[in-house]
């Protein structure tokens, strides 16, 4: 097992490059998507872009958004795995500043000195620390994402380039397979349903899978 524990890199001379260039790569995303989309799903896209970075929206309800609105699955699967392993890119290389920033900076302390207990009640991400750091990102936990993923992998002692892999991957994953099966029941719904009606039908589907699948994760933190 790694020695658990949030590793000092010296990072704390960031440069102002490394902290530009994840957003950098975001405004270059966007531009080039500006060609491919008519201007209400550009706009749109942007917006779940902001929600995704904000809590607490995630895949599982920004993908079908997207769908719904006429955004291409695929296209909304990769801005959202781009947006994961931006912020993983950004973690990696501006961990130290993080922990300067208002508000931000108390939160992942606060979540760091939580770490043990977090770490204790999933074992699998210890004995498993690669492969469970990706199922971490990949699947609908609390708080999971490009950031928290970031502090787990830290303190499970893996490398920036390990924990930029796993989220990366994980996001791909995630991403994709949500996608794809919200297309898939998306062609399922009758044509003249409406936007709305299929909306609030794919929402229900979805917040019951992930209230089903949360109920699930946390039955052996309840008996532990």
């Amino acid at each position: 097992m790694r020695q658990i524990g949030i590793r000092d890199d010296n990072d704390d001379a960031t440069s102002g490059l490394k902290v530009s260039v994840p957003f950098l790569l975001c405004g270059l995303f966007l531009a080039v998507v500006w060609f491919f989309l008519p201007a209400e799903q550009w706009f749109l896209l942007f917006g779940m872009m902001v929600a995704y970075i904000v809590p607490p929206l995630g895949r599982e309800t920004i993908i079908p958004v997207c769908i719904l609105w006429g955004i291409p699955w695929w296209l909304a699967a990769f801005t959202l795995a781009f947006l994961d392993f931006a912020g993983g890119l950004f973690m990696a290389w501006n961990f130290p500043l993080v922990l300067r920033i208002p508000y931000i900076g108390p939160w992942v302390s606060r979540f760091t000195a939580a770490g043990r207990t977090f770490l204790d009640r999933r074992p699998w991400l210890e004995r498993l620390y690669f492969v469970g750091l990706i199922a971490f990102v990949a699947l609908p936990f609390d708080g999971s994402g490009s950031i928290v993923g970031s502090i787990v992998g830290r303190m499970l002692g893996m490398t920036k380039t390990e924990v930029l892999a796993c989220i990366t991957t994980g996001g791909i994953i995630g991403s994709f397979a949500i996608a794809l099966g919200i297309d898939y029941v998306v062609h399922l719904i009758p044509p003249g349903a409406g936007l709305w009606v299929s909306l609030a039908l794919l929402l229900l589907i979805g917040i019951a899978l992930l209230v089903a699948y949360r109920s699930y994760s946390r039955r052996p933190e309840a008996g532990a």
